[in-house]
């Protein structure tokens, strides 16, 4: 998200200046990687954190609203979000929060906050089910768009990324369906060490069914890299029980490779099994289809842009049954022509929703 809307306001501003608030060291790197400055605002009072903040003197600022909007994580983080954003409007600078989603539950401490917002800061949701959740919710205005990362470019210039998309080409001249797979340890709500084991048991049973019914190539989509919450910790062990059947028709990398690398190599897959909400819209803002585990309510509102089927839609429940994780990977990979040409025509209006982001910012005609 917050690469392509970078990329879109430099198109608009060629002498743009970045910066970051950040929380922790690590975010700090990470600003610093993208070539932005970093502002340490989050962790001391407001009123220093804002002085901070003005001290830049931003004409723009964007709040990434994702799906901390609610409140799930943390209605504090999410309420201090917001007095950000109040912050900068009163000083004159234009503020947009990029599309979030908004679950079935928000939490009821935000309503006064959302209620008390400028009216010149342009509250962006991310699918009309969110949408229809937040207007019930709070009483000032919002605006229907797509994701901001459906306007991200895939990067296909590295050695490492053209490796991958290699392998999937001589998989598919060798006949096989070239299937994305990816898991994550937050499917399961604090998972214990014993679930997540048993939600790798599941992802392996499971695959060894599809692979033994099927021609069927893996392709293993490490996506988020946070340690011990991180892919990884799924992927890892699949990969290791997977490889002697499999041999060279499983690829898995564990090179940490950035959102726009990610997204053309969920491009070189026929089709996506994923737990992660960005990697289903990397994928489907390829053209390729997705099936999705989810651990939130907010994947039938991106299935929802594309009018696409919500039987490919998994609960965490049956996520830890090989037997129904099997059946929806089987009838996914039984449908991909169908579920192809169904995201090819609607991903022309999603991606045109997803530029709506940038009105508030550049001005751009709704």
């Amino acid at each position: 998200m917050i690469t392509a809307i970078v990329a879109r306001l430099r198109e608009c501003h060629r002498d743009l200046e970045v910066a970051a608030i950040t929380a922790t060291e690590l975010a700090r790197d990470a600003a610093l990687r993208l070539g932005f400055q970093s502002i340490p605002a989050w962790s001391g009072w407001m009123e220093g954190d804002i002085k901070l903040v003005d001290s830049f003197d931003p004409h723009l600022m964007v709040v990434i609203g994702a799906d901390v909007m609610d409140g799930y994580y943390n209605p504090v983080t999410t309420a201090r979000l917001l007095a950000f954003a109040e912050c900068a409007a009163r000083r004159g600078t234009k503020v947009a929060f990029s599309g979030f989603s908004f679950n079935s539950s928000p939490s009821s401490l935000l309503r006064p906050v959302f209620n008390n917002l400028s009216p010149s800061v342009a509250v962006n949701v991310r699918d009309r089910i969110s949408r229809g959740r937040f207007q019930r919710f709070s009483r000032i205005e919002s605006h229907l768009v797509a994701d901001a990362a459906f306007m991200l470019e895939p990067d296909d210039s590295s050695d490492a990324v053209r490796h991958v998309m290699a392998w999937a080409d001589r998989q598919r001249a060798a006949g096989m369906i070239v299937l994305g797979f990816n898991l994550h340890p937050m499917l399961i709500t604090k998972a214990t060490p014993a679930q997540v084991e048993g939600l790798v048991a599941s992802a392996i049973e499971a695959l060894r069914q599809v692979i033994r019914a099927k021609r069927v190539a893996l392709l293993l989509l490490s996506h988020d890299y946070r340690g011990e919450e991180g892919d990884d910790a799924c992927l890892g062990p699949i990969a290791k029980a997977l490889q002697e059947e499999l041999g060279e028709r499983q690829m898995y990398s564990t090179r940490q490779y950035s959102a726009s690398e990610l997204k053309a190599m969920a491009g070189a897959a026929d089709g996506v099994v994923t737990g992660r909400m960005h990697l289903a819209i990397a994928t489907l803002g390829t053209g390729k289809p997705v099936a999705a585990m989810t651990y939130q309510d907010k994947f039938q509102g991106l299935f929802a842009h594309f009018n696409y089927p919500e039987r490919f839609l998994l609960p965490p429940a049956d996520a830890v049954d090989p037997q129904k994780l099997a059946s929806l990977i089987n009838d996914f990979i039984d449908r991909l022509p169908a579920l192809t040409g169904q995201v090819n025509a609607q991903l022309p209006s999603v991606k045109k929703a997803s530029e709506l982001n940038m009105q508030q910012l550049t001005g751009a005609p709704q």
